[in-house]
């Protein structure tokens, strides 16, 4: 009889183990946007080409997050501008979303010109606005409401994190083909990690698996909700985000 019990146990405690997460296919509503905090964010952006594995190119992208009145609505405004050693890295990304991170419009400017799109009901079109937009005429269904991908890491900022859980999230980077499509976003353990003043901040690990062992993982402070770093490998590629402690300047 007691070594019943004992394997029962032992049979219990490895379901408790292997039990698969909770899958949460995210809507605006179930986003935390008290969260969301004003103000400038500062990333250091490094990426490792498998060609040139000593050269290590670097940018400073500057996220500016207001809420702001356009069109006498209240509305959350991101503004980003991406400065790089290499001048093709530059970037000017405006975005407008609503208050609970519907989006409403985009566009960015860099070398190759400018793109800017309007995200309707049912459907991601290109402005017939917006003066010199390389994507009028441009349109993809979208038959779910999808968030900007380009935005990725203020969302993080208002998720609902928590262990043991996938996060099913309607993604759309705009301007590509095709268009928007779930991706998944699975809390995979936690982990502290040194920042400033030689500090430990505990943080959820976010990750996603593009597959043939490209991946993304983000390191997300459990008390102030920003994106702390960000580790990605894809195609042999190797690219870093780390957020600034100390904003280095104001670009925006």
């Amino acid at each position: 009889m007691k070594k019943y019990f004992l394997l029962a146990g032992a049979l219990l405690l490895g379901g408790i183990a292997m039990a698969a997460p909770d899958t949460l296919y995210v809507k605006p509503s179930d986003l935390r946007m008290h969260q969301l905090k004003s103000g400038l964010r500062q990333y250091m952006v490094t990426i490792q080409k498998p060609d040139k594995p000593h050269v290590l190119s670097q940018s400073l992208w500057n996220r500016d997050v207001r809420f702001e009145k356009h069109e006498g609505q209240e509305q959350l405004v991101i503004r980003q501008n991406w400065v790089g050693t290499d001048s093709t890295a530059n970037r000017q990304v405006f975005s407008i979303c609503r208050e609970d991170f519907t989006p409403v419009y985009h566009t960015s400017t860099s070398f190759r010109g400018t793109a800017a799109f309007e995200f309707r009901q049912g459907q991601v079109v290109g402005s017939d606005t917006t003066a010199n937009n390389a994507f009028k005429g441009f349109q993809v269904p979208s038959e779910e409401q999808a968030f900007n991908w380009e935005l990725d890491l203020e969302f993080f900022e208002v998720l609902p994190l928590k262990a043991n859980t996938v996060y099913s999230i309607n993604f759309y980077h705009p301007g590509s083909r095709p268009g928007p499509g779930h991706k998944l976003y699975e809390v995979v353990g936690s982990e502290k990690i040194p920042t400033s003043n030689n500090r430990q901040t505990d943080c959820w690990k976010l990750r996603i698996d593009y597959g043939d062992n490209n991946y993304s993982m983000f390191w997300i402070s459990k008390k102030q909700h920003e994106v702390l770093k960000m580790e990605e490998r894809f195609n042999g590629n190797i690219r870093h985000k780390v957020k600034l402690s100390t904003v280095a300047g104001k670009y925006i």
